[in-house]
């Protein structure tokens, strides 16, 4: 596939003995799935079974630089509608994603950062059966949490505590409406880190990913059921 239309950087397993799971990332606004990468490899250290895809945005970013996954200029109305069209795409590429690696959600990880992390919790909440575990990197919330809504996705916020592009106030109010929803959710503000990720946050999610991982296997164990 050329350059212009690409719709994925795809990385292979680092070992063909670990466990088989397919770890999808969401990139910030302004970037690219090739300067995403050195992200996506170190994910994939802690989880070398793993294939990696790093999904390119859907629009030319606003700064002229890189891509976007949508316009965010006005207020969060405005917005909305906006993430939902590019949930929808990045869903449809997922399940191209699932099909061709033949990795189902309950093995799909989705990793997003910034506008990546906004549109991956709206994944969470609008097509859960495509991952089974969401990870937000300094995002936030599209929408408000119904009142009746359910979240099926574990969904694990980092962000950091001096991040100025997104404060943190934003995970913090996910957090809030997530637990009050029901849903299986963690949240962690990072000293010290800013808005971007360094070793230390990807520390900070893998770890947590691999808890709920640890946390499954548990539960099948004393169902009697195979542990993979």
């Amino acid at each position: 596939m050329n350059r212009a239309g690409q719709l994925w950087l795809e990385l292979p397993p680092q070992s063909a003995q670990a466990p088989r799971r397919l770890l999808v990332f969401l990139h910030g606004a302004g970037s690219s799935a090739e300067a995403f990468a050195p992200i996506a490899l170190a994910w994939q250290l802690k989880f070398p079974g793993a294939t990696a895809a790093i999904l390119e945005a859907l629009r030319e970013g606003s700064a002229h630089r890189g891509k976007d996954w949508f316009d965010a200029r006005g207020v969060s109305a405005d917005r909305q509608p906006r993430i939902e069209d590019a949930c929808a795409a990045v869903a449809r590429r997922l399940e191209a994603l699932q099909l061709a690696t033949g990795i189902e959600g309950a093995r799909t990880v989705v990793v997003g950062f910034s506008q990546g992390a906004t549109v991956a919790l709206e994944l969470a909440r609008s097509h859960a059966r495509l991952a089974s575990i969401v990870v937000s990197y300094a995002g936030q919330l599209a929408r408000p949490i119904a009142p009746a809504e359910r979240i099926a996705p574990t969904i694990h916020l980092v962000h950091g505590e001096f991040d100025s592009l997104v404060p943190a106030v934003h995970a913090q109010r996910a957090y809030r409406g997530l637990s009050a929803a029901g849903a299986d959710v963690t949240l962690d503000i990072a000293a010290d880190e800013a808005h971007s990720i360094g070793q230390a946050m990807v520390n900070l999610g893998t770890t947590r990913v691999l808890q709920t991982l640890f946390r499954g296997r548990t539960r099948r164990a004393r169902n009697g059921s195979t542990l993979h």
